[in-house]
């Protein structure tokens, strides 16, 4: 797919903070995406790395106790979050369900790729997911087909919330959240 053309046809539809109408989500566009403070651990990053910076933001501002990072993550992403957080990685979807994980008892960032995740395991995963976690997903976009799978997930009937930022997929399982889907840009 032509990444101009895909990032134009985003940009036609996301919306900014003016166009969300969820308290929780403009709470987090406004305090977390847009907040433009200098955090202190950006001087551990290259200069013009964006993406590990809202990496950090996100951690800041959610301050979860537990993040994993699927070891097929790329590593500058793995550093800007253990920055902020402890990461503790896992390989499929399946270990976070089978170990000892706390993934049901307290809110947790869980990241993940496209290729990591397996259909019949997230899905058993969303179930026991604490109702304050996050699973976030790098290159939502990068092709077709991981876009079809992006599209899978975020209609999942477990998913309240979910969040396109072009290049983020962010997917919430808060109970008290009615279903909706927000295009974003950062």
């Amino acid at each position: 797919m032509n990444v101009l053309l895909s990032y134009l046809k985003f940009w036609w539809h996301s919306k900014n903070e003016h166009g969300v109408h969820s308290p929780f989500v403009f709470d987090l566009v406004t305090k977390c995406f847009y907040e433009r403070k200098n955090h202190s651990t950006y001087q551990q990053l290259s200069k013009n790395n964006s993406k590990s910076k809202f990496l950090i933001r996100l951690s800041a501002y959610f301050k979860f106790d537990n993040c994993f990072v699927s070891e097929t993550i790329q590593t500058e992403f793995k550093q800007a979050l253990n920055l902020e957080n402890q990461t503790i990685p896992f390989k499929t979807t399946e270990d976070l369900l089978t170990s000892d994980f706390v993934v049901s008892k307290t809110p947790c960032l869980i990241c993940l790729d496209l290729d990591t995740i397996e259909a019949h395991s997230l899905s058993s995963l969303f179930q026991v997911l604490h109702k304050d976690s996050l699973i976030l997903i790098p290159s939502i976009r990068t092709t077709k087909i991981q876009l079809k799978r992006w599209n899978q997930l975020k209609s999942q009937s477990e998913v309240s919330a979910s969040i396109d930022t072009f290049y983020w997929g962010l997917l919430f399982v808060r109970t008290e959240q009615p279903k909706e889907h927000f295009t974003i840009r950062l």
